[in-house]
Parts: C-alpha cells; structure tokens; sequence
C-alpha cells in the first residue's frame, strides 16, 4: 500500500482534534522544525513542508483524538542517511486514514509504540484512541507521547523499562531489535499490510523519556 496524497490541512486538522470534518488524507511526520512549537507537519511533495495549526485558535495541533490504527509498518533506506522510519496509520470515525511517520528510533517512536504495545497487552487495539504529542524543553526539544482511551494513559511497562535499560546502556541495536519486534506483533495482531513511503530523511532527535 502507498500513501502518497496530499491535501489542505483545515478540514482535516479539525477532525483530527476531534471535531469532525471532511475526508481527506494526508502524510504527518513528527518535530520536522526544530524552532518551531509545532509538532506535526504536513508534507507537501516530496521536500515540503507546513505544521499542523488549530483553524480556530491558531496554536499547534498536539492531539489526534478518536482515532484506530489500522496500519503499521517500517520503511527502510530512507533519506541520505538511508534510515529505518515507523509508519503509523491511523483511521478516523468517518473513515480518512493519515499516515504519520517517524525515525524507527526517535523518542516519539519508542512513547507511541509503548502505548499500542499497552493496548495490545490489554487486548485493546480495535478501541479507538488519542494520540497526544509534545516538545521537551531541553537540549534539541524531542518529541514525546502519550496514548490515552477513554482519558487513561496506556503502556507496556516491561517494553519502557527494556528500553530505557538499552538506552542507557547506549545499545543502539537492542533498542532497534525491540522496536521492530513491537512493529511485527502489532502488524500481525491488526491484519495489516506492509507499507512503501518514500520520504525525506530528516534530523530527529533520540534520546531518554
């Protein structure tokens, strides 16, 4: 399956934040813009790209809420620096599917896949779901997660702790091998596809959280 649609944000963005909204699709990779308080940004071609900002309020979308996923999946070679990229899909009520994509690695990654991993553990992958992300305040400000159903934040404790063990041990490998792991139980527990994206490489920050 290849997403490569692309689309004005406005609709979207408000069904996005839960409000309802037309269908239209699009591609969403994560803390693109270092400087900038948004989190999630639209790619527009192949290089281009906006942050997703509320239409009402002005200030950046940071929650996906009342969302399924239905599609996950890692992109391999991609960019200059040919980087392994976690391909998320999620799916709305009224049935728009986004994909959003990030470093296999990046801390936004290792947060977003300790959830689903709490939601399969729990056997609550078909619920839907909210997706809340934001900066840190240090350092090159990475991204972080949090997945919530029904307002109860959702994890795998024994993943986070395995990760943060291999993190500070500076085991880049065992923290790869225990994210695509996850990738492969999640894909087979939803029945999805495998996904081609080809997309820019971009400078993502990695770290503790």
């Amino acid at each position: 399956m290849t997403l490569a649609t692309t689309a004005p944000a406005t609709d979207l963005v408000t069904q996005l934040a839960g409000d309802g909204g037309s269908s239209v699709s699009m591609m969403i990779g994560i803390g693109i813009v270092k400087d900038s308080e948004a989190v999630f940004f639209e790619y527009v071609g192949e290089k281009e790209h906006k942050a997703l900002m509320l239409p009402q309020t002005g200030k950046p979308l940071t929650r996906i809420a009342d969302v399924q996923l239905t599609g996950i999946s890692v992109a391999e070679d991609i960019g200059e620096f040919k980087a392994s990229k976690l391909n998320l899909y999620f799916t709305t009520e009224a049935g728009v599917t986004v994909l959003m994509t990030s470093g296999l690695t990046t801390l936004w990654s290792q947060c977003v896949l300790t959830g689903l991993m709490g939601l399969f553990d729990s056997q609550m992958l078909q619920e839907r779901l909210c997706l809340d992300t934001w900066k840190g305040k240090n350092g090159m400000r990475p991204c972080f997660a949090a997945i919530r159903v029904r307002g109860q934040k959702i994890s795998d404790q024994s993943m986070f702790d395995q990760l943060k063990e291999s993190r500070a041990a500076k085991a880049a490998d065992k923290v790869k091998a225990i994210m695509r792991d996850a990738v492969n139980i999640l894909a087979v527990a939803i029945g999805c596809e495998e996904a081609e994206v080809a997309i820019v490489e971009e400078n993502e920050t990695e770290g503790d959280f």
